[in-house]
């Protein structure tokens, strides 16, 4: 299911300047459509999975996301394409909540941060061979159709390997449709640091092929490419760190590496700190999801982590939104790569919350919740 939505992520930006004939500033708005509708459906999903418990909605939302994805091909006008990332970022919202909730009950309590960190290798490769596949099958082809067919496909594998999975039996039929049960407030807190590194996220991804064509540089796979090599390196070593020292001293080396990669993406002027820049970036972001997933994971009883779950990728999906229109305007009145140094002094700000606020809550909530478990 990645793989093929990291097919769109480097050609759809060019599908929208170069075939619908739409100005780069556009751009922003199919990523920030995409996000914000998610956020709007992941609350209900993350209440739907803890009260009915996780596989025939997973598998439900992952058949709907395949024909979605399919349906690209339809799209002759810029309007029409915003109708459909609408539906589709509604339906990635029910999957990846999903996916992360069922995951969460799978691995042991002891290797969680570990195990997370596997699972959100299944995003990283997809990102190293998504955009490559998917720039190839546009450069030999010369169509979108086949692209966006060739995306409904793997799509279509995803959903029948999904039947194989062992989707563990956790529901609560007796919760009810309230505040309480689609937002967790337990974990806002970290929600909030994930929700400031999303911005700078969205510049990268939103607007990292037009960067590229600025600078001459033909192939943009390349960048996720080093960019999935960094976060391979990173992110199973940092996930034993975690689960053994907690997360301060990994979010130090994710705040360092963001920040240093944003830095060196804005100064770059050829290939060769494009790349440096994207494996830096790698380095950094590398750890952020699967750490803070882990803290919120830590923070819940079992019956809560769909809404917890929802409640945190809400919070992605948040700040991705506003980040690609508010990135989208920036570049538009400076340039690409003053928007990128921009990213870089934002993320001054998650850093001091996380050790001023968010981690000393942290450590405190988990003291309470392991009181009450052996009690």
């Amino acid at each position: 299911m990645a793989v093929s939505f990291y097919f769109l992520l480097p050609t759809l930006p060019t599908f929208v300047t170069d075939v619908l004939g739409e100005d780069a500033d556009k751009v922003g708005y199919i990523i920030g459509i995409y996000a914000l509708s998610a956020l709007l459906i992941r609350p209900i999903s993350g209440y739907l999975f803890d009260k009915y418990g996780r596989r025939n909605l997973f598998l439900f939302a992952m058949f709907l996301y395949a024909i979605i994805m399919a349906s690209y091909g339809l799209a002759a006008s810029f309007g029409f394409l915003l109708f459909l990332r609408l539906l589709n970022g509604g339906i990635w919202g029910v999957v990846t909540t999903g996916g992360g909730t069922i995951t969460s009950d799978i691995v042991p309590e002891t290797r969680r941060g570990e195990g997370i960190g596997i699972f959100g290798l299944s995003m990283t490769l997809s990102m190293a061979v998504g955009p490559l596949i998917g720039l190839q099958i546009l450069k030999n082809t010369g169509s979108y159709q086949v692209l966006f067919i060739t995306a409904g496909i793997l799509c279509f594998i995803a959903v029948c390997m999904s039947f194989f999975v062992n989707h563990p039996k956790v529901s609560n039929r007796k919760n009810k449709l309230e505040w309480a049960n689609v937002f967790e407030p337990n974990v806002v807190k970290v929600s909030m640091i994930m929700l400031f590194l999303a911005l700078p996220f969205a510049g990268v991804m939103s607007f990292i092929t037009l960067y590229a064509k600025e600078l001459s540089i033909e192939n943009t796979g390349l960048f996720f490419l080093i960019y999935a090599a960094g976060v391979s390196i990173i992110r199973p070593l940092t996930g034993k760190m975690m689960d053994k020292s907690g997360p301060g001293f990994v979010m130090g080396l994710s705040f360092t590496g963001t920040v240093c990669g944003l830095i060196l993406l804005s100064q770059s002027t050829a290939l060769t700190g494009f790349l440096i820049a994207a494996f830096v970036l790698g380095f950094g972001n590398g750890i952020v999801m699967p750490t803070l997933q882990t803290m919120v994971i830590n923070m819940v009883r079992p019956q809560k982590r769909g809404v917890a779950t929802s409640t945190f990728f809400s919070a992605i999906d948040l700040g991705i939104g506003i980040g690609a229109f508010l990135l989208g305007n920036i570049a538009e009145i400076f340039s690409l790569s003053q928007m990128y140094l921009f990213c870089a002094l934002s993320t001054l700000v998650p850093m001091t919350l996380f050790y001023g606020i968010t981690l000393k809550d942290y450590t405190k909530k988990i003291k309470v919740l392991n009181a009450k478990t052996h009690a």
